[in-house]
């Protein structure tokens, strides 16, 4: 799957060894999702079929400031 990176969020604080970026697909179909780090770590990519760019930038947010965790995904 081909992507785009659109934006990019980091952690403060107690989260500052977190980043998220916020990706979308290339293509007819488009997509949104984020690709969430810890310690410039990829964990992986999360993608959220059916929504917009606003919901990712706002899980991006989310997990940056440790509201949203990584749970375990298939890393492309």
């Amino acid at each position: 799957m081909k992507y785009m990176l659109l934006s990019e969020y980091a952690g403060q604080g107690e989260y500052s060894n977190r980043k998220a970026e916020v990706l979308r697909t290339v293509g007819d179909i488009r997509e949104f999702g984020i690709k969430m780090y810890v310690d410039n770590n990829l964990l992986g990519i999360e993608w959220f079929e059916g929504h917009n760019e606003h919901f990712a930038e706002d899980a991006a947010e989310n997990y940056v400031q440790g509201i949203k965790n990584y749970q375990q995904l298939l890393v492309e």
